[in-house]
């Protein structure tokens, strides 16, 4: 039984059950195929691991349809639920400052690409932007400025693509933990876990290893080449203090 085969039966099963949220259920176990397909494993030996879809049809039945908790249930449910928000008291903050960091990274990318932008097209020279007293870029050469734009412009790239990067991861461990909330404080069928790792698909992760070697090779190359034409220009391993950038 394949993944398509198995969660078309599991979906037949909850609906015979009269489990309301089977949507959430089929999407859950479709996770979990994509998740141990990564890791190497066939899509007939992940089903034939997990439980029959009949049998996980009944236990979220049983979940649905079970009367009043015992009063020791109910006790343990508070316990649990106390130390869940013990836990979220840590764990909150720290996705907050997590995502904060991807949000700085984004801005840095951002404002690299905007300098590599003024430098390439010569607008770094231009009067509006010399004569301006909030921005302060020191006057060079055109072949110059066009090195150290394409630099920058490559510089601007990778902190982009590890900025998608760290949003994705921290995405995954965020969606990791809300998993892990709500099996603890389910007292039906757990969800299967989810992965610490992002599950990229393919044909993206591709791309992005490509752009990062692209921007990668770019940003060497530039900067190599930049400080070669300073050199050779101003016939000092210091040219910006030849051109008198820092005065």
């Amino acid at each position: 039984m394949n993944k398509q085969d198995y969660l078309a039966a599991l979906e037949k099963a909850l609906k015979s059950a009269g489990v309301r949220d089977f949507g959430d259920i089929i999407e859950e176990y479709s996770e979990h195929f994509d998740m141990k397909t990564a890791d190497g494993f066939s899509e007939e030996e992940i089903a034939a691991k997990l439980a029959r879809p009949e049998e996980l049809a009944a236990q979220f039945k049983e979940a649905v349809s079970e009367g009043p908790a015992k009063k020791g249930a109910v006790v343990a449910r508070i316990f649990k639920a106390c130390g869940v928000v013990i836990m979220d008291m840590a764990v909150v903050p720290t996705m907050i400052a997590f995502y904060a960091w991807v949000f700085t990274l984004y801005v840095i990318s951002f404002a690299n690409a905007l300098a590599g932008i003024v430098l390439v097209t010569g607008i770094a020279n231009s009067g509006f932007v010399q004569a301006h007293q909030y921005i302060h870029i020191p006057p060079m050469p055109v072949a110059v400025a066009l090195l150290i734009g394409i630099t920058v412009l490559g510089l601007a790239v990778l902190a982009g693509i590890g900025a998608e990067y760290c949003r994705q991861y921290v995405t995954q461990m965020w969606r990791k933990y809300m998993r892990w909330h709500r099996n603890v404080l389910t007292s039906g069928p757990k969800s299967p876990p989810l992965p610490l790792s992002p599950q990229v698909a393919p044909k993206k992760r591709r791309v992005m290893r490509t752009l990062t070697f692209i921007a990668l090779l770019v940003f060497g190359v530039g900067l190599v080449a930049g400080m070669v034409t300073m050199i050779l220009m101003t016939g000092s391993f210091e040219p910006w203090h030849a051109w008198g950038w820092f005065v």
